[in-house]
């Protein structure tokens, strides 16, 4: 988006030469923000400066450089900006498989999760931003620049990270888990309610219901942000616009650009050209 007098997001992304599992975003944002969505990677998010006006953990939060945020797969969240205010956001995108290999030393178990979405600890927030802002000007050799960051998310992870066994969970969190599998294995079909209220064996009232209630979206916005993750995986790979639109179920390319621009900030075309 361009910047003007109301109005501004500006946004760089990048990989480290030494993992292709971790993505790198840098943003800032003036009386901009995105909506309810949901990524396939554990995030981690440094606000620089500034102040968040953020959704997570199910509730709104005015978060600032003392917070780490920090968001599991698939859980849902949102990020605003005060009126009149702007803040500056590190975003470290981390890949499921990556992130168990990280906290295998802790827990010996698949079912990973961050205990809290905001969570407050200056220190090593600091630490954060530090190494980010030394490796972005090129201050830090590629092996401290690795050892540092992982050395930190580790130390995160320590602090903020819980397991949990899947028969504790309830029917409600069952039945959403598997709706959810069900798309992400469908994504690139026209789904309806009664597609996925079948494979459930469900009403499909309750499960409309149900599944607002618990994510705080609706099926076919998060069937949408499947796609988009999913587009994001294609583009990276320098997959063209034309087929990622239609491996991933967009009507056309038009279609794709309005929906992946609406939730990214940037078109498909801006954001292949960070990885190509």
């Amino acid at each position: 988006m361009e910047k003007n007098q109301d109005t501004a997001f500006q946004t760089k992304i990048w990989k480290p030469k030494f993992s292709d599992d971790i993505t790198f975003h840098k943003a800032y944002f003036l009386n901009y923000g995105f909506d309810k969505h949901v990524h396939e990677d554990y995030t981690i998010g440094l606000i620089q400066n500034g102040h968040m006006d953020a959704f997570v953990d199910g509730e709104k939060k005015s978060l600032d450089c003392s917070t780490i945020v920090s968001v599991n797969p698939d859980e849902t969240h949102a990020c605003q900006t005060f009126y009149h205010k702007d803040y500056t956001l590190y975003s470290i995108y981390l890949k499921p498989t990556l992130f168990k290999e990280l906290v295998n030393e802790n827990f010996h178990t698949s079912e990973l999760y961050f205990k809290d979405a905001a969570y407050f600890d200056k220190e090593l927030s600091s630490r954060f931003l530090k190494i980010l802002n030394f490796s972005e000007n090129q201050y830090l050799s590629n092996l401290d620049f690795e050892c540092e960051l992982l050395d930190s998310v580790k130390s995160l992870v320590s602090k903020n990270v819980k397991y949990t066994i899947d028969k504790n969970i309830s029917n409600h969190q069952s039945m959403i888990k598997r709706a959810k599998e069900f798309m992400s294995d469908n994504y690139h079909l026209d789904l309806n309610l009664d597609d996925i209220s079948n494979a459930l064996d469900i009403s499909k009232y309750h499960f409309l219901r149900t599944f607002k209630d618990k994510t705080f979206l609706s099926p076919h916005n998060y069937l949408m942000l499947k796609r988009i993750e999913k587009a994001k995986e294609l583009l990276q790979k320098g997959e063209t616009l034309t087929n990622t639109a239609y491996i991933c179920g967009f009507n056309d390319q038009s279609h794709l650009t309005r929906r992946f621009k609406a939730i990214m900030g940037l078109t498909p075309g801006e954001y292949k050209k960070f990885f190509n």
